[in-house]
C-alpha cells in the first residue's frame, strides 16, 4: 500500500549537473523546481516572464505584438542561461532551471508569421549554438483542461485573457516536440491527476521518479491520491469481510 512519506533529503546521480523542469503554462513546473531546490540544495534559474514588457500586449493581440514579444524571450533566455550554465557555483552543484532554450522555437513556431519566423530562425540559429546542452530533463504534461484551472487559480493579471484554444495549441506543440526530444534523458510526467503543490504524497511519488534518472525517453503515470483513495475505499469492505471471516475460524 501507498504510504505517506515524509520530506528527506535526496540525492541525484552525480553525473547530472543541469536539470530543465519543463511543461506548458500552469504545467507546475516553477513551484516543483523549487520544491526540488531546497532538496538538491541546487541553484535556481526561472524564466523571467513577468519582466517582459510585451506579454501582457501580446494576450490581448497576439498577432500584433508576437514578434516583439518573442524576440525579447530569445534574448533574455539566451542571456539568462549562458550567464547561469557557464558561470561556476562554489556552493551548489547542480543548476536547475525551469526552461529549455529550445522551448522559445516552439512559441515562435505558433505565433510568427513566415517572414518573422525566417528572421527568428537566423537569430536563434546563431544564439542557440551557445547554450549547453541540458543533462536530465522532465516534461510535466497535463490536459488541457487541468492547465486552464491552474491558470486560473494562480491569477496572474497578464494571463487573464488566454482562451482555450491559444492554450491547446501550445499544448499539442509541446508533446510534439517532447515526443521527439532526444538531446538528453528525459521523464514525462503525467500531472492531470496529482497536485504535488498541495499534496505531501503526490509530491514525494514525482520527487522519486525524478531521482530514478533513466536513459533517453521514459513515462510515468502517477496514481494519485485522489484515485489511490477511491480504490482503498472499494476495498476497504472486502478487506472487512476477510478480516471478519478469518477471526471467525480462529474460535472455531
Amino acid at each position: 500500500m501507498r504510504a505517506i512519506v515524509a520530506e528527506k533529503q535526496i540525492k541525484i546521480p552525480n553525473h547530472i549537473r543541469t536539470l530543465a523542469i519543463e511543461g506548458v503554462i500552469g504545467a507546475g513546473k516553477t513551484e516543483l523546481c523549487k520544491i526540488l531546490m531546497q532538496r538538491l540544495n541546487a541553484r535556481l534559474v526561472l524564466e523571467e516572464a513577468e519582466d517582459n514588457p510585451f506579454l501582457s500586449k501580446f494576450y490581448k493581440n497576439r498577432s500584433g505584438f508576437a514578434f516583439q514579444t518573442q524576440l525579447w524571450f530569445l534574448v533574455s533566455r539566451y542571456k539568462q542561461l549562458t550567464d547561469s550554465l557557464y558561470q561556476q557555483d562554489l556552493f551548489h552543484e547542480i543548476t536547475l532551471t525551469d526552461y529549455l532554450f529550445d522551448k522559445d522555437k516552439i512559441f515562435a513556431s505558433i505565433n510568427l508569421d513566415e517572414n518573422e519566423f525566417s528572421l527568428y530562425n537566423t537569430v536563434a540559429g546563431i544564439l542557440e549554438k551557445e547554450i549547453p546542452t541540458i543533462d536530465y530533463v522532465v516534461y510535466l504534461q497535463a490536459t488541457t483542461d487541468v492547465l486552464l484551472k491552474r491558470i486560473e487559480k494562480r491569477g496572474r493579471p497578464f494571463e487573464f485573457n488566454m482562451d482555450y484554444s491559444y492554450i491547446d495549441t501550445v499544448n499539442k506543440a509541446y508533446n510534439n516536440f517532447f515526443f521527439h526530444y532526444s538531446d538528453s534523458p528525459l521523464l514525462i510526467i503525467n500531472t492531470s491527476n496529482i497536485d504535488f503543490v498541495e499534496n505531501g504524497d503526490d509530491r514525494e511519488e514525482v520527487v522519486e521518479q525524478i531521482l530514478d534518472v533513466k536513459a533517453g525517453s521514459n513515462y510515468y503515470q502517477p496514481l494519485g491520491s485522489n484515485e489511490y483513495s477511491k480504490i482503498i475505499k472499494k476495498i476497504k469492505p472486502s478487506l472487512s469481510d476477510q478480516n471478519d471471516a478469518d477471526s471467525t475460524k480462529d474460535r472455531q
